[in-house]
C-alpha cells in the first residue's frame, strides 16, 4: 500500500491528464484514476476513495461544478480542488461556496500545484 497521497484526476483533455499525472507523480502523489467528465469522476471517486480530486471546471456532459456536487453528496469530507483556465473571480467563489477546497489555474505551475494540494491535505 502506498503512503503517497492518492489523486483522482478529472479533465476532458487527455493531454492535460498526461501532463498533470507526470507533475503529480514528480511531486510525490499517486494518480490512482482518471475521468473525462464530472459523471465519470463521481463514479471513479466512489470506486477509489482517493485522498483528493483535481477536477477541471469546463467539461462536456457533466461539468466540474456538477462533479463537485456529486462527489460531495457521496462523501461530504471529500477534498476537491478545481482546475480551470477560467479565471473569473465569480467562478472561483462559486466553486469554493459549493465545497471545493481550493482552485488552481491552467496552465499548471508544478510548484503552486504541490503547495496547494499539500495544504488541502494538511
Amino acid at each position: 500500500m502506498s503512503t503517497r497521497p492518492t489523486v483522482l484526476l478529472c479533465d476532458d483533455s487527455r493531454a492535460l491528464r498526461m501532463l498533470a499525472t507526470q507533475q503529480l507523480t514528480d511531486a510525490g502523489f499517486d494518480v490512482v484514476g482518471e475521468a473525462g467528465n464530472g459523471r465519470q469522476a463521481i463514479e471513479r471517486y466512489r470506486e477509489l476513495s482517493p485522498d483528493l480530486v483535481l477536477m477541471d471546471l469546463v467539461m462536456p456532459e457533466c461539468d466540474g461544478k456538477q462533479g463537485l456536487s456529486g462527489i460531495l453528496a457521496a462523501d461530504p469530507e471529500a477534498r476537491v480542488v478545481i482546475l480551470s483556465s477560467l479565471g473569473a473571480q465569480s467562478d472561483i467563489e462559486e466553486c469554493l461556496r459549493l465545497g471545493a477546497k481550493s482552485y488552481l489555474q491552467k496552465p499548471i505551475d508544478p510548484a503552486d500545484m504541490e503547495r496547494i494540494l499539500l495544504g488541502v491535505l494538511a
